[in-house]
């Protein structure tokens, strides 16, 4: 009996739950056959139980190609969505190629991770390529920190300070005079933070000789901010969605510059897989890069309400279901609509997580 291929969806950030809900949809809709696979290190079966056959990842990474390769042989997987491992899997693609596997990782080289992990190196590279990013200070002292604040203030800009590494915006704090001291802690979800008090925090934390992990101070921008998501296949952008964003309320578009930006910055990038890059308009209403994460936006769900299945889409082309022209077709069901993400409360699903010996 031939078993049908299979595609396989390792531990992702939160929208892995509507990632396989979307290649599903993807599925039914177009009557395909193939095997839908889900992993994670953790039981969630609210993620798990949207896929065919489920697992559990090793926590330890010494274990993850045996495991990789024993659910390959299992299940005839001939694609691999890596995940949050990415960067990791990308140093295994070799191994897991010569099982004969495509592998996507957001990337093509361990190189690239390093870049847009780092967000002071992946604006400096990308002002060489000719990119508008946001001008940034990498900082770690109270005294660059100082030094920061000053040289954004003496140009009339309002600093910012955030990781150099992060995701979800955590961290990232604007840096106003106007506000009270307590403002940090009496309303953090407005992001507002006395300058004072921070270099304050920093030196006492000096004092007590804990060390501040590396920061990058920035201008503030005004906006609007965009996150655009992206099928990128070795660099060559197949479909993208950018979602302008006015407080809880987000707009699809498919055009624009931010839009075209974030295009260029794949490119550059030479992503592959289901990425996201974020822009934001700077005070003269020019969109400029913030960051580009090579993995799904935690939002790549919303954009489904575009008419555009980026995560179908994806799994369709790795298991060469459809070519190029009919990509093109689906693309031209793209609707500019206004989305709002809602709390939908749901008692956890029950889910059969999967064995290497379970299945035959």
């Amino acid at each position: 009996m031939v078993r049908p291929a299979a595609v396989w969806f390792m531990e992702g950030v939160s929208s892995q739950k509507d990632i396989l809900k979307q290649v599903k949809q993807a599925r039914t809709e177009g009557g395909y056959v193939f095997t839908l696979l889900a992993s994670h290190r953790n039981e969630r079966p609210e993620i798990l139980a949207e896929a065919d056959f489920s697992y559990i990842e090793p926590a330890d990474n010494d274990d993850l190609l045996s495991f990789i390769t024993a659910v390959c042989e299992k299940h005839n997987v001939v694609a691999i969505h890596a995940g949050k491992r990415g960067w990791l899997m990308e140093k295994m693609r070799a191994e897991i190629e010569a099982l004969g596997v495509k592998l996507t990782t957001g990337a093509r080289h361990v190189d690239t991770f390093e870049l847009a992990d780092n967000k002071t190196l992946f604006s400096e590279q990308m002002l060489c390529e000719g990119l508008a990013s946001v001008q940034s200070i990498q900082v770690q002292t109270p005294e660059e920190v100082a030094d920061a604040i000053s040289c954004l203030e003496s140009k009339g800009l309002l600093p910012c300070i955030k990781p150099v590494r992060g995701i979800y915006g955590m961290g990232f704090w604007v840096l106003k005079r106007s506000v009270k001291q307590l403002a940090f802690f009496n309303n953090p979800e407005h992001r507002h933070m006395h300058p004072d008090i921070l270099l304050s925090a920093l030196r006492s934390a000096v004092a007590a000789q804990e060390a501040l992990p590396l920061q990058i101070m920035m201008p503030y921008l005004p906006g609007p901010e965009r996150s655009t998501d992206m099928l990128v296949e070795k660099g060559r952008v197949i479909a993208a969605v950018a979602r302008s964003k006015a407080g809880s309320v987000q707009t699809f578009e498919n055009s624009g510059a931010a839009f075209q930006l974030a295009l260029a910055c794949a490119h550059k990038l030479g992503a592959d897989g289901l990425i996201n890059v974020q822009t934001r308009n700077n005070d003269q209403g020019e969109p400029v890069l913030l960051e580009a994460n090579l993995r799904p936006s935690g939002g790549i769900g919303y954009t489904a309400f575009s008419g555009i299945n980026l995560s179908g889409l994806f799994a369709l082309r790795q298991l060469g279901l459809i070519n190029d022209g009919e990509t093109s077709e689906r693309l031209s069901l793209f609707r500019s609509v206004k989305v709002i993400s809602t709390h939908n409360v749901k008692p956890l699903p029950v889910v059969e997580i999967s064995t290497l010996d379970s299945v035959s």
